[in-house]
């Protein structure tokens, strides 16, 4: 049918005597009416007797079904190839189908797969967008498609990552991280256990009483004490996914929690950084020279040099105090969504922030006492005895980050033990 109006169509364009007789307007018209008919037929075919299923890179079933396919069609020789490395968190290089038309078995079912790239517009990142195209108006093949995809990106040892950038964008796979292995005062460890599982357990005593299923932790306390690590472990712990809010993102809170999925963590580090949730009448002024004198890194607000475009500039000048807390618990709101944020400053945040309701449960990291340094020091050396009652730590603002440096050194408990108890603060050196 198709080659019929193409040659029909020639003739046309190809015949004077026909041109003539219709006049060029009238030629003009079936010209056009008549290279439009296979492209309609096409649209009509494909609406009506296919199914197509539409996925880009911005979501991970997009690296999962890359993975699979390098998986099912590993011998198959596809002449256009692309390369994805360092998406699942280790080093191996992902090799797929390239940019273009592919055609795959499935299940013994034929599969026209496309994939399209587009440019990077204002982002960090490209749009890839991958297609499925199938005769039949089943979804079954894409169900299993997907489901084979995931069971095979499934792996209890590591925790999901994303990180808002214009959307949530998929980052990595972490190695999952035990809260035993948390170096954290037994009785603020079970603190901080008891909480999560009171709250886990009160789901429907929040739904029945109209309180939004949410809760807030503040990990604070100086550098180097094992924030990170504990927000690794509470995902752990939980097997939820971490999402990244940097705080050089925080104009962008409410369409990060907006988007945020049900039962996941939202995690702001260095929250005190950005002047909007400093305590009010405290300027970004204050707060520069703070962080200088301490030598913390501060965010910078954007300007016109620093930003991507104006609108950043605009959403920075309108995000205030309020509207960061409308976006936590206005009508946004997520359902089991857990916030975990860090302050090195606890006192710089404004109160209205920290209060009940939006942050439940406070812990300190603290630096090493004598509970800290034996919890350490059992973890490591665990065949070693030390009266740790009456070790003296006389070194100030010694942090574990610090001791376990101090560890992959190679230095010995009793060597670590000397350390601590010396006011002098120098570094062992290496043994020879």
């Amino acid at each position: 049918m198709t080659e019929f109006f193409q040659n029909l169509l020639k003739l046309i364009q190809e015949n004077q005597i026909i041109l003539t007789s219709l006049g060029l307007g009238g030629a003009g018209t079936i010209i056009l009416w008549l290279k439009g008919i296979p492209q309609a037929i096409y649209n009509l075919f494909k609406r009506e007797l296919t199914t197509e299923i539409v996925i880009t890179n911005q979501h991970i079933a997009f690296y999962n079904i890359m993975k699979l396919m390098e998986k099912l069609y590993a011998n198959k020789n596809f002449r256009k190839l692309k390369v994805l490395n360092g998406r699942w968190g280790d080093e191996k290089s992902v090799i797929g189908i390239g940019y273009g038309f592919h055609v795959l078995k499935y299940k013994k079912r034929w599969l026209f797969t496309n994939l399209t790239k587009e440019s990077a517009n204002q982002t960090n990142y490209d749009k890839d967008t991958l297609s499925f195209l199938k005769l039949g108006r089943s979804h079954k093949v894409f169900d299993e498609l997907i489901e084979e995809a995931e069971n095979l990106s499934n792996d209890i040892n590591v925790s999901k990552i994303y990180k808002m950038e214009d959307v949530w964008h998929y980052t990595k796979d972490q190695r999952r991280r035990s809260i035993e292995s948390i170096f954290l005062e037994s009785h603020k460890k079970k603190y901080l256990l008891d909480g999560i599982q009171k709250f886990l357990s009160s789901e429907e005593w929040y739904l029945s009483h109209g309180i939004p299923y949410q809760l807030g932790i503040l990990l604070y306390g100086p550098p180097g004490t094992g924030k990170t690590s504990l927000i690794k472990a509470i995902a752990s712990y939980l097997n939820y996914s971490i999402y990244y809010l940097p705080s050089s993102r925080l104009y962008k809170i409410e369409k990060a929690v907006s988007t945020l999925p049900d039962n996941s963590i939202l995690v702001i580090e260095d929250i005190d950084t950005d002047s909007a949730t400093n305590k009010r009448g405290q300027d970004w002024g204050d707060m520069e020279e703070k962080n200088k004198s301490e030598g913390v890194p501060l965010t910078t607000p954007p300007t016109q040099e620093n930003s991507i475009n104006k609108n950043m500039i605009e959403a920075f000048e309108k995000m205030g105090l309020s509207g960061i807390l409308n976006s936590l618990d206005g009508i946004f709101a997520t359902h089991g969504r857990i916030l975990v944020a860090t302050t090195n400053h606890i006192e710089a945040l404004d109160p209205a922030l920290i209060r009940p309701g939006r942050i439940d449960m406070r812990i300190e990291l603290g630096y090493v006492n004598n509970d800290l340094l034996k919890i350490f020091c059992n973890s490591f050396f665990p065949d070693d005895q030390v009266d740790f009652n009456k070790v003296k730590i006389k070194k100030q603002k010694l942090t574990i980050a610090f001791l376990q440096n101090m560890v992959l050194e190679g230095k010995s408990l009793q060597e670590i033990i000397e350390y601590v108890e010396t006011k002098v603060y120098y570094r062992i050196p290496n043994k020879k």
